[in-house]
């Protein structure tokens, strides 16, 4: 597949995070035509059929950010697909051609070198530096946070509009907005319940903010993270590979030290907070005895 045309119609599924929604931005810089479809894991299941809905209106699927894999046979029958995505978890797949998975860096970084193959797009670079900043948690630039609490705050659809050009000039709104989060966050962090889990880990849940706790809480000694925020539940540990702990859970994946696992109706979630608790417990004592 020759992808060096910029008249290619565009089906896009990207992940609706801030690197999922950056990733679309960079395409729209070089496709003319791209259908935009955001997913998240726990509704991979309606997939095909939303992609269906489009036929006739795409040339090919590009998967940013997001790696099919239970949908990935069904949708390959429905249009040639590329995959350009970063988890640790899916790296086993990566083929180099049609499946693409670098965990060196962001998606939005994966999908900036490959556009930049067919066109000058250094213009987006400060852009995908600083969703890179954020989303592989080096977080030297101190906007990062603020730029992705400014993504979730506004929506996908506003956010694909505002950055279309990855125009980083912030409006004097935006700059309000980033001040108005600290003081937000330090006023929800003041009345945040937490609950103490094994070998130093911490249960929270919360909507917001969901970072900025976790940098509090390191201050405060703790080790592990597990949190709880709308329909899933997200794993954040510095010391273990987390995908391995998914894969003994028998569910969810993502980065080595960054993992989520979608909630579903039928989860009983005080179980699965206890079978978490119970594999990376488990994982730490093993940690232990080997640096003994």
């Amino acid at each position: 597949m020759n992808y060096n045309n910029p008249d290619l119609r565009i089906l896009n599924i990207s992940h609706s995070d801030l690197d999922g929604c950056a990733c679309t931005i960079i395409l729209k810089n070089f496709y003319k035509n791209v259908i935009s479809v955001p997913i998240n894991y726990n509704t991979e299941w309606k997939l095909a059929d939303e992609v269906r809905s489009y036929e006739g209106k795409y040339d090919i699927i590009i998967a940013t950010d997001f790696c099919p894999t239970s949908s990935y046979a069904e949708l390959c029958k429905l249009g040639h697909m590329l995959v350009l995505d970063h988890h640790e978890s899916v790296a086993d797949r990566n083929n180099n051609e049609t499946i693409v998975i670098n965990t060196q860096w962001s998606a939005t970084m994966l999908v900036y070198k490959f556009i930049s193959k067919f066109k000058d797009i250094s213009y987006l670079l400060p852009f995908a530096t600083l969703v890179d900043d954020w989303d592989m948690f080096k977080l030297k630039d101190p906007r990062s946070t603020y730029f992705n609490n400014l993504y979730w705050e506004m929506g996908n659809k506003w956010f694909l509009r505002r950055f279309i050009k990855g125009n980083l000039k912030f409006s004097d709104e935006e700059k309000q907005y980033f001040v108005d989060s600290k003081k937000e966050f330090t006023d929800m962090y003041e009345t945040l319940e937490i609950f103490d889990l094994a070998h130093k880990g911490v249960f929270f849940e919360t909507d917001r903010f969901m970072h900025e706790c976790i940098d509090e809480l390191k201050k405060a000694g703790y080790k592990w993270f597990l949190i709880k925020n709308k329909n899933n539940l997200s794993i954040r540990c510095d010391d273990l590979d987390l995908t391995d702990v998914c894969k003994q859970i028998g569910k969810g994946g993502g980065h080595r030290h960054a993992a989520g696992l979608p909630l579903y109706k039928n989860d009983n979630v005080q179980e699965l907070i206890g079978k978490i608790e119970q594999v990376i417990d488990t994982e730490y004592t093993n940690l232990e005895i080997v640096n003994s």
